[in-house]
């Protein structure tokens, strides 16, 4: 039986957490997030800070409620069509992912705020709103397999092993290894420990079978309000109760040859490397906003929306497991933190063309090189925030769209977003998000029904475990998704 020094694995149970916390690439995961539209919005592009008298203004620029004349309430499902076209060492697979869900849900009080004189002058409503909005789902699934040949999951324990020793004291001994895993991985003849340190004793050809699974999403319950002064000018205001729940899945299956160093033979194994992710978090933001009417014909919209401020629990736990003789390592790393995305700024304008229709675009600006990352551990804090800094950078994202209106109660829309890349010193990938859209909307007394169509591209790039010169085994996901979103509205 392996016999463990208590002492000895709680200080470098402390080191291995610490190659293990480098949760920025968490922190950008819940940070890019776009605020839920209705099926309207999302015909045109996406948000758009202009036009307002949408219940998306109850997500985006609250000033928008200020331009509603009656009371509303819509809910807007959305199904999305997920295609993974995935390229592994040669290899290519195709993998379809479908997903129905609730988008946004809200309501809109309108309130005269006015009782006698010039009806055009002054504070003339107030109008409040509630709303449910989903900003992300995460649900996706991968799967592929092909031959590694170069850098196998050999590799990455032999640099997680020899890395118990970083913080000085030396390497330690099989025996005195702080990860359960890092010892199944030397119990597995994945490395050997030899002359103080560990080496990969594996051939390069071994085959791998990857599989992913991710679900869970981000939310926001919004509070708003818009004020409605002269017909001129648009303010409102909002807070927001945030919340998100991630669950990811993620294995790599490796089977090959090692050389067994007793006796120079050559020996097959088998092992199953999986990572478990479970985090939830819990925070509030706000939104500011404006719209702006010079003239009839032209509205200009301005919006902010502060950082959101989490509280996090993260559950990561790592598993390595010997398919040929039953053994498994398991580590397990709880951990909080506090989780501080970038703000976010909006600006639009939209020219209407009388009753016929209008042309709008939007730019925003975000900056996520301003991620702030805390905990009660000072190094791990130190590191997230420097990785955030040296490897996110600010991004425009824009968008454009237009409504035509072919009849009183027809009307056809159009549109197109482009979301810039986040990262640093990563030019050799494009991370840019770029869709199109479409769709109609259609009135019939106190009623409404709109419908889009969304395309989006956008390349993934994954790989179940990272080295430190960069060259593990990297999958390329071409990622397109069609979601059809359809919003059911009555004023009242």
């Amino acid at each position: 039986m392996r016999y463990k020094h208590t002492l000895i694995v709680v200080v470098l149970l402390i080191t291995t957490l610490t190659s293990y916390a480098q949760y920025s690439g968490d922190a950008l995961r819940f940070s890019l997030l776009n605020n839920s539209t209705t099926a309207r919005f999302d015909a045109l592009g996406g948000e758009k800070t202009a036009i307002g008298g949408d219940l998306s203004s109850l997500y985006g620029n609250p000033a928008g409620l200020g331009m509603f004349t009656k009371s509303e309430f819509n809910l807007t499902p959305s199904l999305s069509l997920n295609r993974n076209d995935i390229s592994f060492t040669g290899n290519k697979n195709q993998l379809n992912n479908n997903n129905v869900d609730l988008k946004n849900l809200g309501v809109v009080f309108h309130t005269l705020t006015y009782k006698s004189g010039n009806p055009t002058k002054g504070l003339l409503s107030l109008n409040f709103g509630i709303g449910y909005q989903k900003r992300e789902a995460f649900k996706n699934d991968l799967s592929f397999r092909g031959t590694s040949n170069l850098n196998g999951l050999s590799d990455f324990f032999t640099e997680s092993s020899n890395a118990e020793g970083a913080s000085g004291g030396g390497i330690p001994d099989p025996q005195n290894l702080a990860s359960n895993a890092n010892y199944a991985a030397y119990y597995s003849y994945l490395t050997d420990y030899k002359n103080n340190k560990y080496n990969n004793i594996t051939y390069a050809d071994a085959d791998q079978n990857y599989n992913l699974r991710r679900t869970g999403g981000n939310s926001n319950i919004d509070f708003s309000f818009g004020a409605n002064i002269s017909n001129k000018l648009f303010l409102g205001a909002s807070l927001g109760i945030a919340s998100f729940k991630y669950r990811s899945i993620e294995k790599t299956t490796e089977n090959g040859l090692y050389i067994d160093p007793t006796t120079s033979n050559s020996n097959d194994y088998n092992v199953t490397y999986t990572r478990n992710f479970s985090t939830d978090g819990s925070g509030v933001n706000l939104k500011l906003g404006l719209i702006l009417k010079p003239v009839h014909q032209l509205r200009i919209g301005l919006s902010f929306e502060s950082p959101t401020w989490y509280s996090v629990t993260d559950n990561y736990s790592e598993e390595l497991l010997n398919n040929i003789n039953a053994y498994s390592g398991l580590d397990s790393y709880p951990y909080e933190y506090r989780l501080t995305t970038p703000m976010k700024v909006n600006g639009g304008l939209a020219f209407f063309f009388g009753s016929k229709g209008f042309i709008s675009a939007d730019l925003g600006f975000v900056d996520y090189s301003t991620i702030k990352f805390k905990s009660n551990d000072y190094s791990t804090e130190q590191l997230n925030n420097n990785n955030i800094v040296n490897d996110f950078k600010n991004v425009i994202n824009y968008n454009v769209g237009g409504e035509l209106r072919v009849r009183d109660d027809l009307l056809f829309r159009w549109g197109y977003q482009s979301q810039g890349n986040p990262y640093v010193n990563l030019s050799n990938k494009d991370f840019t998000v770029t869709s199109y859209s479409g769709g109609f909307g259609y009135r019939f007394g106190a009623y409404y029904l709109d419908m889009a169509l969304i395309n989006s591209n956008s390349m993934l790039y994954y790989s179940n475990y990272t080295l430190s010169n960069g060259r593990q085994p990297t999958a390329t996901v071409d990622n397109r998704n069609n979601t059809v979103s359809l919003t059911f509205g009555v004023r009242f």
